[in-house]
């Protein structure tokens, strides 16, 4: 038995074989809803926000038996403002702006606590109960997955957060007021932070049931809360798993200095996501009272988010975790999916690289789905893989977890059956790779996106995709170059491009995308089912259809593997702009999305420079010819030779 272990009061025959055992039946949870006490007041009563907590827990713990606890912080939970929802209008053209004098030293964010808690409005303690029963209700955003660690010995904890219905304060995304409150439910699962039955009669109530170890769990917004949370350093929290999650929000709504929202999602902003999980509108005489104070919490997001320019900001350092890793104490299992265009890769892989820098301990599964939960997916074995990376962190269970080699797993494009394992990703074997660009002359394209299929009318993304991969329409407004690869080649990591070019306006938008090209069913990021009810969590729990990606029923000719964009006003970095002289040469130089894909042999690999992407940018109504200078366009694409088994 572990230390873990023994300081515990432990569910009998919960641990055999190495592992928690689904014994415990799910249908005798017991269900608790709890007001944890935040450190901070953003609704300005005076008093410090509380915050609604869910609770389902084994039944075994009212016997004095205790449990590790499985949180997910959602702002959705509580269902949101549809109505509230409404996109940025991208149809206009980017703003020209004069030489900015911003120093770095100006755009970063200083953490003072002190500003935004209050413990001197802490509420006084009329008394205690031992439980806070109520019946259960539906909880937006959560999955039945949580059904299978219920039936093996932990509790799970949800919470939707400052502004949602029936909790306090205000939803202010990615700040540190939100990061703070949802830290203190785990520090009231820790014994270190108050807990009330209700919002006005002041009994306190303690989480005795806990053994105080929490993970945290959830994708996109939940799994981005991960990541926050863990760069408080709070106490207790041994493990998060961040699935799909955004680790730099400049990154997840810009790219050097562009409105970059995620795909599918045009004109999408943080302030929108705010008002959209602000709940508590929902109610509206609750809200009657703090509606003058968010309306002007709002503004200060629209000035801070910064549309106009698109530039790097403290507004955006605050919610840049990657500044705070070195504040983590938890182990990380990231899971991430190579075709999500909704958070992208370059989310998990910058915060994959900041953590191993820092030697903290880390898995790394990514998936060929887009913005998915994997745990129904045939083949992955990653409930296994968690199964056994909780129970080691939460339970102590010596079960190998630390001895295994590999820490990355990578599901390959060609065969979903197939999974690359290795300690690490994009670094082992790497070689970089320059693609070869055939001419020597300055090529001129005029961007203009009424000279191309895209019909602003119809959104119709597909035919302009078609028609700049493909068409000969596209040389009026792209330069397309291709090279076929002698072998199989794994792109790994970041593809960086640069090349010299003249704009006849103060600015211009540049996109690139690399571009796979070949007739191939290939891999969809949609998926079937493979079995049905194939998957059942545990004793009387929900059962699970086991999915699997679809394949094309048709061979398609391309397949775009990943895109970047750049503002030419930023040209040197993503902080401040800089004029430009119009007709005259610049370099340029920026990043696109990390991928890892593998290009089949006798596959071509294309590469498109272009500018207003209508899926990605915003869409000026302007015409701007670019020219480029070819001799100057240099490509690097990292790669490794790999060998997929028939």
């Amino acid at each position: 038995m572990t230390e873990v272990q023994k300081k515990v009061k432990q569910i009998p025959n919960l641990i055999e074989n190495g592992k928690t055992q689904p014994i415990l039946d799910y249908k005798e949870c017991l269900f608790e809803k709890v007001y944890v006490e935040t450190p901070v007041d953003t609704d300005g009563d005076g008093k410090l926000d509380l915050i609604a907590v869910y609770i389902r827990r084994p039944k075994e713990t009212l016997n004095g038996y205790q449990v590790p606890a499985i949180y997910v912080a959602d702002p959705y939970i509580m269902t949101c403002n549809e109505d509230w929802y409404v996109p940025y209008d991208v149809d206009k053209n980017i703003e020209v702006f004069s030489e900015q004098q911003i120093k770095k030293a100006q755009i970063v964010y200083h953490e003072d606590v002190k500003k935004v808690t209050n413990p001197e409005q802490k509420r006084g303690t009329k008394g205690f109960a031992k439980t806070s029963f109520t019946e259960e209700i539906p909880l937006d955003c959560i999955t039945d997955w949580y059904s299978y660690f219920n039936s093996r010995g932990y509790a799970s904890v949800f919470c939707g957060g400052l502004g949602t219905r029936g909790s306090e304060g205000l939803t202010i995304s990615g700040s540190k007021e939100e990061l703070l409150a949802f830290k203190a439910v785990i520090d009231w699962l820790n014994g270190s932070c108050r807990a009330f039955t209700n919002k006005t009669d002041n009994i306190e109530i303690k989480a005795d049931w806990c053994t105080g170890n929490v993970a945290m769990s959830g994708k996109s917004y939940l799994g981005t809360l991960c990541i926050g949370v863990a760069t408080t350093g709070v106490k207790g929290l041994k493990t998060i798993i961040p699935e799909a999650a955004i680790s730099n929000w400049y990154a997840y709504d810009r790219y050097y200095g562009l409105n970059v929202p995620p795909l599918g999602w045009q004109g999408d902003d943080i302030t929108l996501l705010s008002k959209y999980c602000c709940s508590r509108a929902l109610d509206e005489a609750d809200y009657a009272t703090v509606k003058e104070r968010y309306e002007k919490i709002l503004e200060s997001m629209e000035s801070g988010q910064d549309r106009a320019s698109g530039n790097y900001n403290r507004f955006w350092d605050e919610r840049n975790y990657l500044n705070k890793v070195n504040q983590i104490k938890a182990s990380v299992f990231i899971v991430h999916g190579l075709n999500d265009w909704n958070v992208k890769m370059n989310q998990c892989i910058p915060f994959w690289n900041a953590i191993t820098a820092k030697n903290i301990p880390r898995r790394m599964m990514l998936h060929q789905g887009a913005h998915i939960y994997i745990h129904d997916l045939e083949g992955a074995g990653f409930n296994d893989l968690l199964h056994e990376w909780i129970d080691y962190w939460l339970y102590g269970i010596e079960n190998g977890t630390e001895e295994t080699e590999s820490q990355v797993w990578v599901q390959s494009n060609l065969n979903q059956e197939k999974w690359h394992q290795s300690v690490d990703w994009g670094q082992n074997e790497i070689q970089i790779l320059s693609f070869p660009i055939q001419g020597n002359d300055k090529k001129t394209w005029v961007d203009d996106l009424s000279l191309t299929a895209f019909d602003r009318t119809e959104n119709n993304e597909k035919a302009w995709r078609d028609e700049i991969t493909l068409g000969e329409e596209a040389q009026r407004y792209s330069l397309k170059y291709l090279w076929e690869p002698h072998d199989e080649l794994r792109i790994c990591g970041t593809v960086n491009v640069s090349f010299e070019a003249a704009i006849d306006k103060p600015t211009a938008i540049f996109s690139v995308m690399l571009v796979d090209y070949g007739e191939e069913k290939r891999l969809l990021e949609t998926q079937e089912v493979a079995h049905k009810d194939g998957i059942i969590w545990g004793k009387n729990t929900p059962v699970a259809d086991e999915l699997r990606f679809t394949e094309e029923k048709e061979p398609s000719l391309y397949r775009i593997i990943t895109r970047g964009w750049m503002n030419a006003q930023n040209r040197t970095c993503i902080w401040k702009k800089e004029t430009i002289e119009e007709g005259k040469f610049y370099s340029y130089s920026f990043d696109t999305v990390p991928m890892d894909y593998t290009v089949k042999q006798g596959h071509k690999l294309g590469l498109i420079l272009y500018g207003i992407d209508p899926e990605a940018t915003e869409r000026p109504l302007l015409s701007t010819t670019i020219t480029v200078d070819e001799k100057t366009i240099q490509v690097k694409i990292p790669c490794t030779k790999i060998k997929i088994e028939k």
